[in-house]
């Protein structure tokens, strides 16, 4: 009965300094030592009042994220943290205009802080560091291009 106050206690604390999906307050309880039994029980209890939920927590994540990462990339961190795909595409229907072409644009001008695009390397390194936030190749030549045009 100890152990269970105790692992209740934990999983608490851990929501205090920051959001966590299922997955990962489970993982950490279960890293901490507690049984099998016991982690079960104590993500039932905070789950019953509302302080773990997927489904809040992939909102939350695409707002605080979604001028900066693409899609794909926000799809395989949250995928990464446990939360499930359905999951995921439910939360990103309440953001219908996201528009990863602009996203591409601004990160790119911010990239470049008004340097000129045609100096040696700099478009390859502007290229990777949006390859890198998970937007696709042919989205990317598209507005880079855009870019040398105007």
């Amino acid at each position: 009965m100890e152990e269970l106050v105790r692992a209740k206690r934990r999983a608490l604390y851990l929501l205090t300094d920051m959001d966590r999906t299922e997955k990962e307050l489970y993982d950490k309880l279960k890293k901490t030592g507690y049984s099998e039994e016991t982690v079960r029980a104590a993500m039932d209890y905070v789950k019953s009042f509302g302080y773990i939920d997927d489904a809040k927590y992939a909102r939350r994540y695409i707002e605080s994220f979604r001028d900066r990462k693409s899609r794909v990339k926000m799809t395989y961190d949250m995928t990464a943290k446990g939360v499930d795909r359905e999951v995921i595409e439910d939360a990103f229907l309440e953001y219908p205009e996201y528009d990863e072409t602009d996203l591409i644009r601004r990160l790119a001008e911010k990239k470049l802080h008004g340097r000129d695009l045609t100096e040696p390397g700099l478009y390859q390194k502007t290229a990777a560091y949006l390859a890198r936030r998970g937007f696709s190749s042919g989205d990317i030549v598209k507005v880079l291009q855009s870019c040398l045009s105007q």
